[in-house]
């Protein structure tokens, strides 16, 4: 049998990849001033720190 018919879920493939992605983040915030506040980096360190965990 193939190793292609033994396809995991957590692993992505396209044409000429295969990738298995966990996180993908940008912040773009170089002339955005005071975009972001405290409340939402507090959530967002939080929500990086449970997915680092897993």
């Amino acid at each position: 049998m193939s190793p292609r018919c033994d396809t995991d879920p957590d692993v992505r493939t396209g044409r000429q990849v295969v990738y298995n992605l966990h996180a993908h983040l940008i912040f773009v915030t170089e002339y955005r001033r005071n975009s972001f506040t405290d409340a939402m980096l507090a959530r967002t360190e939080e929500i990086t720190r449970e997915v680092c965990a897993d």
